[in-house]
């Protein structure tokens, strides 16, 4: 008599996502990610599964024997096959709301040496008034529910809070004493909630107009051991203070230094004297060269960089030692309609392929979209997709209060308040957009990686964290596509089932 074989039923997921490169399929889970190939006889197997198809239970439970039995078993795991009943459900969607800090981000200080032409919080140093200023951007707000541009050259803000914190004296600079308190009640809040490992950036306006905090944080946590923690450190700079004290000291406490330089020809990076601030920054790339310091460049691809943003600044970045690019795409959702999003993406594509000629990788937020689609369900483990302001981060200003991200308009709370900021109803309206998106992103090919248009321009438009901005998209799925695209086999999982 011939023994049962046991079996269940699987079909196609409804979130495939398949690009055909060259001679195999790029395949991913729209949600999940884990991006993979597949030749065309796997591909075959695969659409096998179009309609349920029994699959023996020893294959789901043993060793496979076959490279046929190996595809199914890493089809199911990827969820790219899943059980009738399953079709319709939300994959990896936790019971609660995950309520977690990844990220602590120090604003040192609310000054800058510079005054570059297009900086996001335009507010830096002026001595203005905040009342003014809010009341242009409520102005802009409400011609921007007309569908007319919003004009946000001045500033990102968009609250009364927001501008009372850029321009109060009393919220210039960040005291040692402070910065410890802070940092000491940001860990205590990240391990409530079982976090362990954390980033600590140290942000501004310009954060080493403010070294002896920065130095004094260094001091007290290092490594994070003594705190129970393992504490990473990262800067963004304009790198004109850079001294050989400070190099020796970042490059001992291992902080990964992002130093804004645009382009060697830009005009848009004066220092506030007007001055050309190019000699002094080359002065503390070479320093930071000089310690053996991790340096990358940060550039800025905007209507006002535009036409300086070429393939130059890769060369800059071999030069002075660096290997990494982060390049932020312009906050301003009129760049997108005004440049076109197939022309951005174009113009930034040229670049990156240049760099990757010369051994430098370009990334930015754009970037990190494809970065998290690699890994499968990445953002269980990361903590958010390719941005860090829906509620995984704390953006601590020298008065203590707590926003999302520097960008932000929302105040969450103050970080003497510890973990009770965690159960506030501003920051759980952005910790609920961790994984899920505003209902319009449902069905997009990046939906589990993309968070979209950095909060700030998005609560400047719309009032609202919860809010999307259409322009933006085809820009984020089209820099995501010609990334799969320039993949080659081997450079990611890769199932082949015909002969090589």
């Amino acid at each position: 008599m011939k023994a049962t074989v046991e079996t269940e039923a699987y079909i196609l997921s409804k979130d495939i996502v398949q690009t055909r490169v060259g001679e195999r399929f790029a395949t991913y889970h729209r949600r999940l990610g884990g991006l993979f190939f597949l030749d065309d006889a796997a591909q075959e197997q695969l659409l096998s599964f179009q309609q349920p198809r029994q699959v023996p239970v020893s294959i789901l439970s043993g060793v496979a024997d076959n490279r046929t039995d190996e595809l199914i078993q890493q089809l199911i795991a990827r969820r790219i096959l899943v059980r009738p009943s399953d079709q319709h459900t939300t994959p990896t969607a936790p019971s609660t709301l995950e309520k977690k800090v990844n990220i602590i981000q120090l604003i040192l200080a609310n000054a800058c040496n510079f005054g570059c032409t297009y900086c996001f919080e335009g507010v830096q140093g002026k001595e203005m008034s905040a009342e003014d200023e809010f009341n242009k951007v409520d102005t802009s707000r409400l011609i921007a529910r007309e569908g007319i541009k919003v004009n946000i050259e001045d500033s990102i803000y968009a609250s009364k809070e927001r501008f009372d914190h850029q321009y109060d004296p009393k919220n210039r600079s960040m005291k040692p004493a402070d910065g410890i308190a802070y940092v000491e009640s940001a860990l205590a809040v990240a391990r409530s909630a079982g976090v362990y490992d954390v980033m600590l950036q140290f942000f501004g306006g310009e954060p080493l107009l403010n070294w002896r905090t920065i130095e004094a944080v260094l001091d007290r946590f290092g490594n994070g051991e003594h705190d129970g923690m393992t504490i990473h450190y990262s800067t963004v700079t304009n790198g004109s203070l850079i001294t050989d004290e400070i190099a020796e000291i970042f490059a001992k406490y291992q902080v990964a230094v992002c130093v804004s330089f645009d382009s060697p020809t830009s005009p848009s990076r004066p220092l506030k004297n007007g001055e050309d601030s190019t000699p002094v920054v080359m002065q503390g790339l070479r320093l930071l060269q000089k310690y053996d310091n991790r340096v990358a460049i940060n550039a800025a691809l905007t209507s006002a960089t535009w036409s300086d943003f070429d393939e130059s600044i890769v060369d800059l970045a071999v030069d002075v030692g660096a290997r990494e690019i982060g390049v932020v795409v312009d906050f301003d959702p009129t760049f997108y309609t005004d440049f076109g999003a197939e022309n951005i993406v174009e113009r930034l594509w040229r670049v990156v392929e240049y760099g990757r000629r010369r051994g430098v990788v370009l990334t930015g937020y754009w970037h990190q979209i494809f970065q998290v689609m690699l890994g499968f369900d990445s953002v269980s483990y990361r903590g958010f997709k390719n941005c860090s302001a829906k509620g995984a981060q704390f953006s601590i200003e020298p008065n203590g209060s707590v926003f999302a991200c520097k960008a932000g308009s929302t105040l969450l709370g103050d970080i003497r308040d510890g973990v009770n900021i965690l159960d506030s109803e501003p920051y759980l309206a952005h910790a609920s957009l961790r994984r899920d998106n505003p209902e319009f992103c449902h069905g997009c090919e990046i939906e589990g990686f993309c968070g979209g248009l950095c909060l700030g321009p998005l609560e400047k438009k719309y009032a609202s964290v919860n809010a999307v901005e259409p322009s933006a998209c085809d820009f984020y799925r089209g820099i995501t596509r010609k990334h799969i695209e320039s993949l080659k086999p081997y450079e990611i999982a890769t199932f082949d089932l015909q002969p090589t």
